[in-house]
């Protein structure tokens, strides 16, 4: 028997029919996308795989059946529990979306983690009773796939969410945008000019990607924003390779979550200063004079 489905009442002799397909693979990927982050917050190891149960007529819906497996052999889980939550979890998040046409604060993030959390403990999904909420980024990350599917469809189209017994309409008026989703997420968002001495790891030899560096023990990704060096490099005026390093005016934007945990760092070259060789290999006699 299924466990869940989606139906899309598509307006009907209307241009571009793929629409709706492809917004039925944005709802699977929606389920996916929450099925394993539900399951990653109860402390159990097992696999989530979705099963197509079957496809109506009239409208479009399709039914789909959660298939559990334990990772270690002698797990025991209760499977009908956790398919509960995993459908009542997916039911929770459409009725949020519902009350709502965007998030303004993060104190919604926090009743929506709650909900949640009360859902785990309501059907008893955890044999140990441990029940912790997803963060507030992968929350929004499921929104996100959640409403995406909104795009995809006539003003006309009507979605819903199905269980057993009832549909329940999908709000098709809910948006969330960059910059509200980084206000969500982020408490703190530091920038910064520094000078800084990056060792090239790959070249960007199109222009069109990031170059890798290392700084210290770490390795990050910079987009060279120095358009005159830039151009230079790209005209073979400035012969770089991979063990070199630069010296450079960076600047840093990092962001902090709301414990104080540094989520993201982002760095853009706005100045070379200079290229700096690698030193040459021990043992290498240096000549008293380089042009002889």
């Amino acid at each position: 028997m299924a466990d869940f489905g989606y139906k899309i009442d598509f307006a009907r002799d209307t241009e571009d029919p793929g629409r709706v397909f492809r917004a039925m693979l944005g709802l699977i990927e929606f389920s996916k996308v929450t099925d394993n982050t539900l399951i990653k917050y109860l402390d159990v190891e097992i696999e989530s795989n979705l099963v197509l149960e079957n496809i109506q007529q009239g409208s479009f819906i399709v039914w789909f059946k959660n298939i559990l497996k334990p990772v270690d052999a002698n797990q025991k889980i209760n499977v009908k529990s956790i398919c509960s939550y995993l459908g009542i979890g997916k039911l929770d998040i459409i009725k949020f979306i519902n009350d709502r046409n965007t998030i303004n604060n993060r104190s919604e993030i926090l009743e929506l983690q709650e909900i949640l959390k009360e859902s785990a403990q309501e059907t008893e999904s955890n044999p140990l009773d441990i029940y912790t909420a997803p963060s507030d980024e992968e929350l929004l990350l499921i929104i996100d796939k959640l409403h995406k599917p909104n795009y995809e469809l006539q003003e006309a189209d009507k979605l819903y969410y199905l269980t057993r017994n009832s549909n329940f309409p999908i709000n098709r008026n809910f948006s969330l945008s960059e910059e509200s989703k980084e206000n969500l997420v982020f408490k703190d968002i530091i920038k910064d000019d520094r000078e800084m001495i990056l060792k090239v790891k790959k070249l960007d030899l199109l222009g069109q990607s990031k170059w890798e560096f290392k700084h210290g023990k770490s390795r990050i990704e910079a987009k060279v924003a120095d358009l005159k060096w830039l151009e230079s490099f790209k005209n073979r005026d400035i012969v770089i390779f991979p063990g070199d390093a630069i010296k450079a005016i960076v600047e840093v934007i990092e962001k902090y979550d709301f414990s104080g945990e540094l989520v993201s760092s982002q760095y853009t070259i706005k100045e070379v200063i200079g290229i700096i060789p690698p030193p040459p290999p021990p043992g290498t006699q240096l000549s008293l004079f380089p042009d002889e």
